[in-house]
């Protein structure tokens, strides 16, 4: 029986070897070579990971909508207690500002509705 390596790692010598020299402008610009390959792999497997195509999803996981209602629930606790002040009610996340479509149990949600302390955009769960 024959296992088929993974594309990326397949190919991991090219990755690393992609180099390029920094821009010798701005900050920092040393002229040192930069490993070109690798910055671009770290974006790409970050890219699949927040698009939940990094691992197989499980679906037995607790459904992103059952997570958001617990925090709210907290959130409401805290007010209610005085710990944390009343937010602005933040709208629904629109179609157009969704960037791509979520994995089957996921959804938008914007990080002030998540916390406190955070104020701006928002994240997927």
């Amino acid at each position: 029986m024959t296992t088929k390596t993974p594309l990326l790692i397949e190919h991991f010598d090219i990755w690393a070897a992609a180099v390029t020299t920094k821009s010798s402008s701005g900050r920092d610009s040393n002229g040192k070579p930069e490993l070109y390959g690798l910055k671009k792999l770290r974006e790409l497997i970050l890219e699949l990971a927040v698009r939940g195509l990094l691992v197989p999803q499980d679906p037995n996981d607790e459904q992103a909508s059952v997570l958001l209602e617990k925090i709210a629930a907290e959130k409401a606790t805290l007010i209610k207690e005085g710990k944390i002040k009343p937010q602005k009610k933040l709208p629904p996340i629109t179609e157009d500002e969704k960037p791509f479509e979520l994995p089957k149990g996921w959804e938008w949600a914007f990080l002030g509705n998540l916390s406190s302390d955070i104020h701006s955009h928002y994240a997927l769960i």
